[in-house]
C-alpha cells in the first residue's frame, strides 16, 4: 500500500509541514476541510464544550492507504477539533498511522497526544512527534503564547527540524535506511 498524509491546518503552519513530508516521501496528501471557515473564537468554544467539527465530505478512502501520517495543530494541549473528528469517524481504518504536529510546544505534551490518540482509536500510533515553534522564536519571545500562535513558518524553517522530521519518517514508515536521505 501507498503512504498517505492527512492534515488539518488552521494557520497554514501544519500545511507547510505536510508539504515538506509529502516532498520527502512522495505520497498522496489530503486536507481535512470544515464545512464552514473556522474563526479563532470557535477554537476556544470547541475546546470548552468538546464539540465535534462539521467536516466537508471525504473524497478518499483511508483504508486504501498505509501507513497514514496525520498532521494537525495542538489547541490547549489537545489535537485540533477537525482532526479529532476525522480520527473518530475513521478510527477503524486507522490501523497503521502516526501523528506529527507543528505546535507551540510544552513539556509532557507528546505523552498527552499519544494518550489522546490511544483513547480515540483502537490502535496505537507507530510514531508521535511534535516540532516546537518555540524553538524558532528569539529567546525573549519563547514560551509566550502570543508570539507562538502568530508565528508563520516558512519552508526554510523546516531545515531546523531536519533531524526530527527524518527520524519521524523512519518510524512512521517503519524503515531504517542507512545513509539514504529522507
Amino acid at each position: 500500500m501507498k503512504p498517505l498524509i492527512v492534515y488539518y491546518s488552521h494557520s497554514g503552519n501544519n500545511e507547510k509541514l505536510a508539504l515538506e513530508l509529502r516532498d520527502r516521501i512522495a505520497c498522496d496528501m489530503y486536507e481535512i476541510k470544515e464545512k464552514k471557515k473556522r474563526k479563532d473564537l470557535s477554537i476556544f468554544i470547541d475546546f470548552l464544550v468538546k464539540r465535534n467539527s462539521r467536516l466537508a465530505p471525504l473524497d478518499f478512502d483511508p483504508s486504501g492507504y498505509g501507513p497514514i501520517i496525520l498532521l494537525a495543530p495542538i489547541w490547549a494541549g489537545k489535537i485540533a477539533a477537525p482532526m479529532r473528528t476525522f480520527i473518530k469517524q475513521e478510527k477503524d481504518k486507522l490501523t497503521d498511522y502516526s501523528f506529527i504536529t507543528l505546535c507551540s510546544g510544552a513539556a509532557g505534551q507528546r505523552e498527552k497526544i499519544t494518550a489522546e490518540l490511544a483513547a480515540l482509536t483502537p490502535h496505537k500510533p507507530a510514531a508521535v512527534a511534535e516540532l516546537w515553534v518555540n524553538n524558532l522564536l528569539p529567546e525573549e519571545q519563547r514560551n509566550k503564547i502570543k508570539y507562538a500562535t502568530n508565528f508563520r513558518v516558512q519552508k526554510e524553517h523546516m531545515k531546523q527540524f531536519d533531524d526530527e522530521i527524518r527520524f519521524f519518517i523512519e518510524m512512521a514508515l517503519h524503515t531504517k535506511k542507512e545513509g539514504a536521505p529522507l
